[in-house]
């Protein structure tokens, strides 16, 4: 893959996954979804807003749930996007249990306690959401700011909260948003209650210390003190109480026989290692080339927040793709959708392999794989390839994410046009054993929801 390609992918990935937030007024859904998004064969269906578990989808044996089970979804209450003013665009995990709801503004929603316990409305329209991680004492999203606002929010936000100039530690749950466009990437931090703390410039930052490049990813340490910013050239880690800046890896970096080491999803690990007790791990994907070739291959990799320690892999027997999912023991790595063969890859924190995960069902996953809340479950979407196979929609398969074992099957129809033919999103929490799924992609977008 070469440099062309890879900004292409780029490209490409963030208007395939990115979410709109605004603030405009756009009609709700009160209580109940859109008459043209219809699940079909449908025994497992809940309607949104009601109680009471399911009855099981196409696997009855292996998916339905145990009486104790039955007995803990009923006293639970689905996912109802009539509670959310305005089309929901994305959801994104904030810690188990909880999601963040992107509609018009952003919501704070407790799955336990169905109910919005946080809300934050950006100032501008139209503000791109992508990444979103819980951290000790808050959370981290990113994402694009509309390019006509990119000079004002930050320098307005910084001199409203110049009490508020580190990130604090707590006990309690906040929030810390991160949005970003090639303009600027930026960081705001919320309080718990989803009230602005502070925002930060990071692509002023970075350019203040002379380097100024597109940037692809960024993600931010548990505690909240630590930004690791992947460039299309270098790997950065900005401290943010410390206000410093340093340079992990650049084009010259090498790994074994991996020559131009060039991260682009990274991750920390979430929490120390016993083996590196000082600080926590990166880890991401990426490519390199391999000594005495001239095309890149993808790796992935770990590294010291200090730039040492580097230790990178190429695979020969299994497709990596540029995403991962980082969970707190484990990380997941799926493979290119272009080449998916319904497997996982599975590896520690530092980047050993545990297994790898095959698909029960012959299912490739190349439509998307999604991981749940706290790992214990993955979802495949594979899209209809013909309008009249669920209406036109999508096939949800859930897997138990130990074996592969499929759980629980379900389709999801739609008659609008402009759905068909493009993928989903899946949201998994665990307990209790809820499935959303997300239609439109930001295009109207509605949920579906159901106990598993």
């Amino acid at each position: 893959m070469n440099m062309k390609h890879k900004l292409f992918c780029c490209v490409l990935c963030l208007i395939c996954l990115g979410c709109s937030v605004g603030c405009g007024s756009v009609p709700s859904y009160e209580g109940s979804l859109p008459e043209h998004v219809a699940p079909l064969d449908s025994p497992g269906k809940n309607t949104p807003g009601t109680q009471g578990a399911s009855d099981s989808g196409a696997f009855p044996e292996d998916g339905s749930p145990e009486a104790d089970d039955s007995a803990r979804q009923s006293s639970n209450r689905l996912f109802d996007s009539g509670m959310f003013p305005g089309k929901i665009r994305d959801l994104k995990y904030a810690g188990p249990g909880r999601l963040l709801v992107c509609a018009d503004s952003l919501f704070l929603y407790d799955a336990a306690e169905d109910r919005i316990i946080g809300e934050y409305t950006f100032p501008e329209d139209d503000v791109q959401i992508y990444d979103f991680f819980a951290i000790s004492d808050g959370y981290a999203l990113f994402g694009e700011l509309p390019e006509n606002a990119a000079d004002g929010t930050a320098q307005s936000s910084e001199k409203e909260d110049s009490s508020s100039e580190h990130v604090e530690k707590s006990e309690s749950m906040g929030i810390v948003t991160i949005t970003g466009n090639e303009e600027g990437l930026r960081c705001w931090i919320f309080d718990e209650s989803l009230s602005l703390r502070r925002s930060l410039d990071l692509h002023r930052l970075l350019k203040a210390q002379g380097y100024e490049e597109p940037m692809e990813t960024a993600a931010i340490s548990k505690d909240g003190t630590q930004i690791a910013i992947a460039g299309i050239s270098n790997l950065y880690l900005y401290h943010v109480n410390e206000e410093t800046l340093r340079v992990l890896t650049d084009r010259r970096t090498t790994s074994g026989s991996l020559r131009y080491v060039d991260p682009s999803m990274v991750r920390f690990t979430g929490r120390k290692q016993a083996s590196f007790p000082a600080e926590e791990r990166l880890i991401f994907t990426g490519i390199a080339i391999p000594e005495g070739q001239s095309d890149s291959v993808p790796i992935y990799g770990t590294l010291n927040t200090d730039g040492s320690g580097l230790d990178c892999h190429a695979l020969s027997d299994y497709a990596l793709s540029s995403e991962l999912i980082a969970y707190e023991d484990e990380v997941w790595f799926p493979e290119d959708f272009l080449n998916a063969t319904g497997k996982l890859l599975v590896t520690d924190l530092t980047g050993q392999i545990i297994r790898t995960v095959d698909l029960e069902g012959e299912d490739t996953g190349k439509d998307g794989v999604f991981g749940s809340d706290t790992g214990k479950y993955l979802a495949t979407a594979a899209i209809s390839k013909d309008a009249d196979d669920w209406n036109g929609g999508w096939r949800v398969r859930i897997y138990d994410a130990e074996t592969g074992k499929a759980v629980w099957e379900q389709n999801v129809g739609t008659d609008v046009s402009a759905y068909q033919g493009l993928s989903c999103s899946v949201r998994i929490l665990d307990d209790p054993r809820e499935c959303i799924v997300i239609c439109g992609r930001g295009q109207n977008t509605v949920t579906d929801a159901y106990f598993f």
